[in-house]
């Protein structure tokens, strides 16, 4: 497996010799504002640039789009994506909507597995906010879905794989990792908050948890920084990953790829 991080939550996974694009936000720094009622970096969202050329990001099997956010999935990725490229969507309804902008070839990754030359795709669950009853207000208020998904990634050739989504250290991420028995993961571990004070996704102490859960995995942190509502910054997690003896936490930088 390769882990190349890009930007926040858009990387690329090369799993069974296929290259999947996750998440793609494609716009360039500053396209949106800041998320309201919560922290904020100063520079707008996206709050960096891409490391590299847009179209340099195409060179993919199959795109996976975890839900529908902005940093997700954004305007920009909905008019240059390839129309053909296989898009694979966490529900009926957002492969409808996928659709809806032109994309000819959209799957719906389901519980059960889904099949993709050779590979196997199995959506999981995740608390992105769902179980908070302020963070559910203020989506209302934004017209936010709190809907999101993992990946589980399967094959005779390798390892399972594990893409966490957006999530906070929960028990359907227990359930998951003992169900699927993953030799890595990765996390989303901004520590985004909405409101202020609560919690979207992980922070520097819900990957802590989990790693003294699982202390056999390895650990990819991924969508940090590059929104304006993270809490939680690539030194910051680094230093906490030292005191707390995290040896197999890797934070990469944008555009930086890991091997294993």
């Amino acid at each position: 497996m390769k882990f190349q991080q890009i930007r926040s939550a858009t990387s690329i996974v090369t799993f069974a010799n296929r290259r999947f694009l996750i998440d793609p936000m494609l716009s360039a720094q500053g396209t949106y504002p800041a998320v309201p009622d919560t922290t904020s970096t100063g520079r707008g969202n996206p709050d960096c640039d891409l490391p590299c050329p847009i179209q340099d990001l195409f060179n993919v099997d199959a795109v996976i789009v975890t839900h529908l956010h902005f940093d997700h999935f954004d305007k920009v990725a909905a008019e240059l994506l390839p129309k053909k490229l296989p898009l694979f969507s966490q529900s009926v309804q957002e492969a409808k909507n996928l659709s809806g902008l032109g994309f000819t070839d959209v799957r719906v990754l389901a519980d059960s597995g889904t099949e993709f030359n050779g590979i196997r795709l199995f959506r999981t669950d995740c608390d992105h906010g769902s179980s908070n009853l302020v963070t559910m207000d203020g989506y209302r208020d934004c017209g936010f879905s709190e809907k999101a998904s993992g990946v589980v990634f399967e094959s005779n050739l390798e390892k399972t794989r594990f893409y966490l989504g957006d999530t906070i250290y929960c028990q359907y991420v227990v359930d998951a990792i003992e169900k699927y028995t993953p030799g890595v993961v990765a996390v989303n571990a901004a520590g985004a908050q909405f409101p202020l004070g609560h919690l979207l996704i992980m922070n520097q102490y819900d990957v802590r948890s989990l790693m003294r859960r699982f202390p056999e995995i390895d650990v990819i942190a991924t969508h940090v920084e590059g929104v304006s509502h993270a809490t939680v910054t690539r030194p910051m997690l680094r230093k906490f990953a030292r005191e707390n003896n995290l040896n197999r936490l890797f934070i990469p930088n944008d555009g930086q790829a890991i091997e294993f």
